[in-house]
C-alpha cells in the first residue's frame, strides 16, 4: 500500500528513503465500572527504521516524544521544504501559502458569450490587462489595469469590464472546472477559467463606463459594447470604458487572498 502511495504522489525520477515514523497513541483514562471511559489524551513516539536479515525495512522500537520534540521535528520538515527554491514567473505580483496574484497582458483573443435570450457567440476582442487572484478556497478574483507599467501598491485598479464578476472582483465561475491548487504552475489553468468560459450575465451595473450619462450597465449593453469592438476590429481596449475600483492593489489582493 505504501509503495502504491509513492507511485502516485512522487515523481518517477525521485527516490524515497524512510527516515522516521511518528506514531500517535491515544491514552484513555478509565473510571469506575459505571463511568466507563472518562477521558483521553494523545501522545507521540518516534521510531527509527533498520534493515532486517531479509533486506526489508523494519520499524524499530519507539521513543516517546515530548511537545518540544514534536515541534522541533515539524519545524525541521518545514525548513527543508522552504529550502527548495522556486523561480516565479515575472507576472506574479504576490504569493503566500493561501493565494497567488499575477497579471495577464492586454491582448486580442476570443471572448465567449452565452447570455440568456441572445444567440451564443464567440467574438475576437481586445482584452484589457488584468490582475488575477486565486486562493486556496477556489475563489477567483479579477480587476483591470489601464497601463502596462510594473504594478505597485499605488497602481490604480479598475472594475474588470466583463460579465460574471461582482462589485469586489469575485468571479462567478459557475460549472467551470477549477484548478486544485493556487501555485505558480497552475496560472495557465486559472486563466483558462476566465478566457475559455462563457459569459452569461452582468453581475453589477458599474462593470463598464459605456455612456458618461448612464449609471447602470445591463447584460445587453455589455454584449453590444463587445460586439461593436469586434465589428470594428479594435485592437486595444478603450481605457475610457474602465470604471475605477475603489480599492488599492494591496486591499484587493488581501480581500481576495
Amino acid at each position: 500500500m505504501m509503495t502504491e502511495f509513492f507511485a502516485h504522489c512522487v515523481e518517477p525520477s525521485v527516490s524515497t528513503s524512510p527516515v522516521t515514523a511518528i506514531l500517535i497513541h491515544e491514552l484513555k483514562h478509565f473510571g469506575t465500572k459505571d463511568q466507563g471511559v472518562s477521558g483521553s489524551r494523545l501522545i507521540s513516539s518516534a521510531h527509527e527504521f533498520f534493515e532486517g536479515d531479509d533486506g526489508k525495512l523494519i520499524v524499530g522500537a519507539g521513543k516517546l516524544m515530548g511537545r518540544d520534540d514534536l515541534e522541533n521535528l515539524l519545524r525541521e520538515i518545514l525548513n527543508r521544504s522552504l529550502r527548495n527554491a522556486t523561480l516565479l514567473p515575472t507576472a506574479v505580483v504576490s504569493i503566500s501559502s493561501t493565494h497567488i496574484a499575477w497579471t495577464t497582458p492586454a491582448s486580442v483573443r476570443p471572448m465567449i458569450f452565452k447570455p440568456v435570450g441572445l444567440k451564443p457567440q464567440t467574438l475576437t476582442v481586445p482584452w484589457p490587462r488584468l490582475l488575477m487572484v486565486a486562493n486556496s478556497n477556489s475563489h477567483f478574483s479579477v480587476a483591470a489595469l489601464a497601463s502596462n507599467r510594473r504594478i505597485t501598491a499605488h497602481t490604480k485598479l479598475y472594475h474588470a469590464p466583463l460579465m460574471n464578476i461582482n462589485q469586489i472582483g469575485r468571479v462567478c465561475t459557475g460549472n467551470a472546472p477549477l484548478p486544485g491548487h493556487c501555485d505558480a504552475d497552475q496560472l495557465t489553468a486559472w486563466e483558462a477559467v476566465m478566457f475559455e468560459s462563457a459569459f452569461t450575465h452582468v453581475n453589477h451595473p458599474h462593470s463598464l463606463k459605456i455612456d458618461p450619462q448612464a449609471h447602470a450597465v445591463e447584460t445587453k449593453d455589455c454584449f453590444k459594447f463587445w460586439a461593436d469592438l469586434a465589428k470594428q476590429n479594435t485592437v486595444r481596449f478603450p481605457k475610457s470604458a474602465l470604471n475605477p475600483l475603489n480599492m488599492s492593489v494591496t486591499d484587493f489582493i488581501s480581500r481576495n487572498a
